[in-house]
């Protein structure tokens, strides 16, 4: 996974977030109001949901990848 965090002021950071290094064609972005280190520490959190959220995807890649090895 790779996530860019943005200022985009107000004090409000975008966060974007990407699978596709990991061969799942899934990507997030959400809004943080706070500090740039709250956003960075809500990387995981929502990185969490994505998952959780999108198993069905992030699942069937890792099948995938098993089949494949």
């Amino acid at each position: 996974m790779t996530y860019q965090i943005t200022d985009m002021g107000n004090g409000t950071h975008q966060i974007q977030v990407s699978f596709f290094d990991e061969g799942v064609e899934l990507e997030g972005e959400t809004t943080v109001k706070g500090t740039p280190e709250d956003a960075e520490r809500y990387v995981s959190v929502f990185e969490r949901d994505l998952r959780t959220n999108y198993a069905h995807i992030c699942s069937r890649n890792q099948s995938q990848k098993k089949r494949g090895s």
